[in-house]
C-alpha cells in the first residue's frame, strides 16, 4: 500500500470549509495531511490517528512564530502556510465534542470575505452584462460558438452569485453534506467554454470573394452555364451570412449552391439601379447550412463592369 498520496482539488474561497470537511473525511480513511496547497493536498497513511482540521486565512503576519505559538496554546498542531495566505492547522480528534472552530472572531478572515464579497460583486455585474451583450449579438447575428460563449458567460455570473451569497453567510465546517463545489465548476466551465468558443470559431471558414471588373462579357440566364466564382466548405451546422455589395453594370444574379446535391440555397440578385441613398447596392441573407461543400454561382448577367464584394461568413 502506498504511504503517501497526493489529490488535486480546487476549492473557492467561498468554499473553504468544504476543504475542511474533506480534509476530515481524508484523516477518518487514514490518511493524514502533511502539506496544504491550492491545487493539491499530500497525505501521509497513518490510521492510528484521528484529526480535525481548520484553516485560518491571514495573509500579514509579522511574527508567525508567535502567530503558530497561540494556536499551539489553543491544542492546535501547525501544518504548513501557502503563499497566498491560507494556513493549516489540525487538533487531535475528541469524540466528547470538542467545538473545532478557531477563527470565530478572525478579523483576517471577515476581511477576506468583504474583500472577496466586492470582487465576486463586480465580476457578477461584469459578466452579467457580458452576456447580455452576447445574448444580442447571438439573436441578431446567429452563430454557434457565440450560443457557446453566450451560456459560459450565463453559467459562470451563476457560480459567482452562490459564491458571494455564501459568504454573505456564516459558514461552519460541521460535516454536513454541502452542495457542488463552486471552483472546478468554474474553471471547468470557463476552460470548456473558452476552448469550444475557439475551436468553434476555428473550424469556421470566413469565405470572401472580391470581384472588379471594368468590362465582363455576358453570362447566360440559366444556371447550368454559369460561372463558377468558388468552393465554400462547412465542416459543422450552422447559421452563416451571406452576403453582396458593390456595383454591377447590369442586374446579376448570385447563388449559393449544395455541391451534392445541386440545391440551389439561397439567391441575391443585385441591381445597382436599386441601390439605397445612390450608395453601393448591398443585400444579406442569414441561412442555416448543413456540413458540406458548396459552390457560388454568378449568372443571368448582361455584362458591363463588375466592383463586388461577396462574402460568406
Amino acid at each position: 500500500m502506498k504511504e503517501y498520496k497526493r489529490v488535486w482539488n480546487v476549492y473557492a474561497a467561498w468554499d473553504y470549509t468544504r476543504e475542511i470537511e474533506d480534509l476530515n473525511k481524508m484523516s477518518d480513511n487514514g490518511w493524514q495531511l502533511i502539506k496544504g496547497g491550492l491545487f493539491s493536498n499530500r497525505y501521509k497513511k497513518n490510521d492510528s490517528m484521528h484529526y480535525r482540521y481548520q484553516i485560518d486565512f491571514n495573509p500579514k503576519i509579522e511574527d508567525m512564530g508567535r502567530y503558530i505559538e497561540t494556536f499551539r496554546e489553543q491544542g492546535w498542531e501547525y501544518v504548513n502556510s501557502t503563499f497566498n495566505g491560507w494556513h493549516y492547522f489540525r487538533k487531535l480528534y475528541d469524540k466528547t465534542g470538542e467545538d473545532y472552530e478557531i477563527y470565530n472572531d478572525s478579523q483576517s478572515l471577515k476581511e477576506m470575505q468583504a474583500k472577496w464579497q466586492k470582487m465576486g460583486t463586480v465580476a457578477i455585474v461584469t459578466v452579467t452584462l457580458l452576456a447580455i451583450l452576447e445574448l444580442i449579438f447571438t439573436i441578431r447575428w446567429p452563430r454557434l460558438y457565440s450560443a457557446v460563449l453566450t451560456l459560459t458567460l450565463i453559467i459562470e455570473a451563476f457560480v459567482i452569485s452562490r459564491g458571494v451569497f455564501i459568504l454573505r453567510n456564516t459558514q461552519r465546517a460541521d460535516g454536513h453534506k454541502r452542495s457542488w463545489n463552486g471552483a472546478p465548476t468554474f474553471m471547468i466551465v470557463l476552460l470548456l467554454g473558452m476552448v469550444s468558443t475557439l475551436v468553434l470559431m476555428g473550424l469556421r471558414n470566413n469565405n470572401r470573394f472580391n470581384t472588379k471588373s471594368e468590362v465582363y462579357e455576358s453570362i447566360s440566364s440559366n444556371i447550368a452555364d454559369a460561372v463558377d466564382w468558388g468552393n465554400v466548405k462547412v465542416l459543422y451546422p450552422d447559421f452563416y451570412s451571406f452576403e453582396v455589395s458593390g456595383y454591377t453594370g447590369s442586374p446579376m444574379t448570385w447563388a449559393l449552391v449544395n455541391a451534392q446535391t445541386d440545391e440551389v440555397v439561397t439567391q441575391i440578385r443585385t441591381d445597382s439601379s436599386k441601390a439605397k441613398d445612390g450608395k453601393k447596392f448591398e443585400e444579406k441573407h442569414k441561412i442555416l447550412l448543413k456540413r458540406g461543400n458548396y459552390k457560388l454561382y454568378g449568372y443571368d448577367f448582361a455584362g458591363g463592369e463588375i466592383d463586388l464584394r461577396v462574402s460568406l461568413d
